[in-house]
């Protein structure tokens, strides 16, 4: 018997990922702040698709560990169970903007990877954002691959479908979200 466990965590700028095994649970550094550009890597999150890829997301950011700013969305592969991964790719940026908060969700029935994230202005900070000062909102966006994490679907805006209009600063993640039933529509909401 397979036993699978899949976590994320951040410290000191080092996503750590544990990756299934036969027996026990293995750590493994996947994100490393300094690495490809990015000072600091924040918000891990990891899913399991139904081929057995593993992919692990975080927010790149490129100028420290503030919550807005130049952040870009990341992901790395595995496809030997954690064992190695591929190098990082970017699923989304917006130029200064901040892009993060990955959320995954694994459709068992299709296979497709659904990827919940926010998008905030960059030079809005938290605070301005809670106190309606801010240059923009912030917006939840939906992505998705159909081909285990290798091509996303351009990032499609979600907020006045999911999002009440008195929230201020919120995130979609990290973390991975469930399905709740499966058939045509994928649970109790019917995405792009």
């Amino acid at each position: 018997m397979r036993r699978v466990v899949l976590a994320a965590t951040w410290a000191a700028g080092v996503v750590a990922m544990a990756a299934p095994q036969e027996i026990g649970v293995r750590r493994t550094v996947v994100f490393r702040g300094g690495e490809d550009g990015y000072p600091t890597v924040r918000i891990p999150a990891i899913v399991a698709t139904t081929r057995g890829t593993l992919l692990a997301f975080c927010e790149g950011r490129r100028h420290g560990p503030r919550d807005w700013g130049d952040i870009d969305l990341l992901v790395k592969r595995s496809t030997d169970g954690g064992a190695t991964w591929s190098p990082a790719r970017i699923v989304w940026n917006e130029g200064t903007n901040t892009c993060g908060n990955p959320c995954a969700v694994v459709d068992r029935a299709s296979g497709r990877v659904r990827l919940w994230m926010t998008w905030n202005h960059g030079g809005d900070a938290e605070p301005r954002i809670i106190a309606g000062t801010s240059l923009d909102t912030r917006r939840v966006f939906l992505t998705h691959s159909d081909d285990d994490g290798l091509i996303w679907a351009p990032a499609v805006e979600m907020t006045d479908r999911v999002r009440a209009t008195n929230w201020t600063w919120y995130a979609t993640g990290p973390g991975a979200g469930i399905q709740l039933e499966h058939g045509p529509h994928g649970g109790r909401w019917s995405s792009p």
